[in-house]
């Protein structure tokens, strides 16, 4: 059995530029036990997403946009982080961890601070209890 968190990043194409360390399969290659699923934006993300990938099994889940007031689409990375302060409807669920979801605002160049808020996310998780997958 592996001891490697399961991480969920969605993330908006157009943010941090992760590629040659992400493969095919969406696997990033410098952390452990994450997998990345892209968006056009990050406004597209809803917290149902994150909710259902922590009810899956997932062990957190990093949201990654644009750096706030650089959004490609206008304000997509504002609207996805009032959401996550529930500022937006929607949501996520009163219920929800959110010790378990990490925010990022990247800019393109800003790869290895994206791997090391990463790992640091994921090293806190570890003292974290798995949730249970329902």
């Amino acid at each position: 059995m592996s001891d490697a968190k399961k991480v969920i990043t969605l993330i908006c194409e157009r943010a941090c530029d992760l590629s040659g360390i992400v493969d095919d399969s969406g696997s990033c290659t410098e952390v452990p036990g994450m997998k990345v699923v892209k968006f056009p934006c990050s406004g597209m993300i809803q917290p149902l997403m994150i909710e259902n990938a922590i009810k899956a099994g997932a062990d957190g889940v990093v949201v990654t946009g644009c750096q706030i007031g650089d959004c490609y689409y206008r304000e997509g990375n504002r609207m996805i982080r009032e959401r996550l302060l529930g500022d937006r409807p929607p949501t996520l669920k009163k219920g929800t961890d959110r010790r378990r979801i990490l925010a990022l605002w990247l800019a393109k160049p800003q790869r290895q601070r994206f791997i090391s808020e990463s790992k640091e996310f994921i090293a806190t998780l570890n003292n974290l209890a798995t949730p249970e997958a329902k």
